[in-house]
């Protein structure tokens, strides 16, 4: 049972990559492909700080790539389990019928975005 507990609290770890709204935000901006940190904060409207500190949680925990060109530094997603995984709940929670109309066709451009720019 040792063995498992340990799987749990990987597991674990790896969804809370995902509970933090600003690591998605920058998730989101990197499905495009390879950004500068200059271009993550653009597209994010997140501080520059903040944007490094979660980027550097995510390349700790195997999920971005890093590479330095001159002073800039570049990421890029290289587990591809998190696309999949916010577009699978992004269609779920879309699905709902709960949901407001503009909040539900929202999250399906998000879907269809990930998707594309997997694809």
């Amino acid at each position: 049972m040792d063995e498992l507990t340990k799987v749990f609290e990987s597991v674990a770890d790896y969804f809370g990559l995902l509970s933090e709204p600003t690591r998605l935000r920058i998730l989101h901006c990197l499905c495009n492909g390879e950004l500068s940190v200059n271009e993550v904060v653009e597209g994010t409207g997140l501080t520059q700080a903040n944007t490094s500190r979660h980027l550097n949680l995510l390349y700790r925990a195997n999920v971005v790539a890093r590479r330095r060109e001159g002073s800039q530094v570049f990421y890029r997603i290289i587990d591809p389990n998190f696309s999949d995984l916010c577009r699978t709940v992004c269609v779920t929670i879309a699905s709902r019928s709960d949901m407001s109309l503009p909040r539900r066709e929202s999250l399906l451009r998000l879907e269809q975005d990930l998707h594309e720019k997997q694809g």
